[in-house]
């Protein structure tokens, strides 16, 4: 891939990723403040409203203004630590208003007045908590927040209103040094975040570098195939020309070789389109039950046979007998390329075992052989496309490299597994297994 075009893309994952997390952060952030905020102020615009339901309090409040005495309390003391059970006096008070929005109870708040002086009657505000903020005239630095009910009375003479105030420059503040050190951690987190965002970005392009890898090797080595068979028939058919006066059994031999290169490169078209299209999803399986005794000896017969005639032993052990569903002519295509193979690389006294049988809920299907071990290192590629263990040896043979890949791609579509293992004390053993249908 173009090195501009990978760290393009790769800027654009990481542009991407940290716009997520800081969009994440955010959010997450708005969230847990209006959350902690209403929390916060619950307890406080409850007790509001009890207070405003406490005809008890109301009347003795109503009471302490008519005798002009803070410290009246005419209540049961029982009465009276259950009225104020749950409410904070000290930073609630209660307002008695006019008709004309005058305190009339401001020799009962005493000292306190002197917070509450700006305090105005808002009419339009009844039965429902308000937020007020006051300054103090004698020191405009103070600010003072409140939470504020207001109801109307229905008791006393002057009274009109009554108003439920409570401090709240406690949670303001407290509200306050939460939202900065909520501010200062998000900050901070979403500054590591963009290292983390760096590492995905580079993380998200290895899959993509390796398929454009695997793409360009796909086509270098197909192209390298390609090219031998194409040259060997061209320069036969140049051949030709040359002899014009020369009958076809006089030139038998390059027409035959150039026969036999184009069987080659047909067979690995087909191989490669049936790569593409397994790749591309469009390697759709035909299914059907399949009795696994008949099919696995119709299969093995030929190969039986050829084995007999280079003086190596076959052996069939033929036991699975579940019906199962499967693409009766790829599984085939499977065996023939296990076989094939085991064929190409024993040689005569050797043996090649196939074994079938019904194992723990699969269709295991075993390919042995006691020809030449593969390495451990050969075992972890052998499956990659147009690997080739022993190119000389797969040259002779006329091997591409892509038996096992298209083997495994159609195992791998049948939800099954194929897997190579050594076949002590020398041999290979290939192991299908396809899980049966319930």
């Amino acid at each position: 891939m173009n090195t501009e075009i990978s760290r393009k893309q790769r800027l654009k994952f990481f542009f991407i990723n940290v716009a997520a997390f800081a969009s994440i952060f955010l959010l997450l952030g708005f969230i847990t403040l209006q959350l902690l905020k209403s929390s916060a102020y619950r307890q406080t615009d409850l007790s509001l409203t009890q207070m405003a339901e406490n005809e008890h309090l109301i009347d003795m409040e109503i009471t302490r203004y008519q005798q002009d005495d803070p410290f009246l309390a005419q209540l049961p003391a029982e009465q009276h630590e259950k009225d104020l059970e749950g409410n904070n006096r000290f930073n609630t008070q209660i307002i008695l208003w006019s008709k004309d929005g005058k305190i009339l109870n401001k020799s009962v708040l005493g000292g306190r007045f002197t917070e509450l002086e700006n305090l105005t009657l808002d009419k339009k505000q009844l039965d429902s908590i308000e937020t007020l903020n006051l300054e103090n005239d004698s020191d405009t630095t103070q600010k003072l927040s409140f939470h504020s009910y207001t109801i109307k009375a229905d008791q006393g003479e002057n009274v009109a209103y009554i108003q439920f105030l409570a401090n709240t420059n406690q949670i303001a503040d407290s509200m306050k040094t939460f939202r900065t050190i909520l501010i200062i951690c998000m900050v901070i987190f979403w500054l590591i975040s963009i290292g983390i965002s760096f590492y995905i970005s580079k993380m998200n392009m290895q899959p993509i570098m390796n398929s454009w890898r695997k793409q360009q090797e796909f086509v270098e080595n197909a192209s390298h195939e390609l090219r031998t068979p194409l040259t060997i028939i061209q320069n036969s058919l140049q051949q030709l020309f040359t002899k014009p006066e020369h009958t076809i059994i006089e030139e038998s031999e390059p027409i035959a070789q150039a026969l036999n290169e184009t069987r080659r490169m047909k067979s690995l078209t087909e191989d490669l389109l049936t790569l593409a299209r397994s790749d591309s999803n469009q390697l759709i399986l035909q299914k059907e039950l399949v009795e696994p005794r008949p099919f696995i000896q119709q299969l093995a017969q030929p190969f039986q046979e050829i084995a007999e005639m280079n003086d190596k032993h076959f052996i069939l052990e033929n036991f699975a007998d579940q019906p199962m569903l499967i693409d009766e002519k790829r599984i085939h295509q499977v065996l023939v390329i296990l076989l094939d193979n085991a064929l190409k690389y024993t040689d005569a006294k050797e043996t090649i075992v196939l074994q079938s049988e019904i194992s723990s809920d699969n269709w295991l299907i075993e390919v042995k052989n006691d020809g030449p071990s593969i390495s451990d290192e050969d075992k972890k590629h052998i499956f990659e496309r147009f690997y080739r263990e022993d190119r000389s040896r797969s040259k002779e043979t006329g091997g591409y490299g892509l038996g096992l890949s298209i083997a495994q791609q159609i195992i791998t579509q049948h939800k099954g597994k194929l897997s190579v293992r050594d076949w002590l004390p020398k041999g290979v053993v290939f192991q299908i297994r396809l899980p049966l249908k319930k």
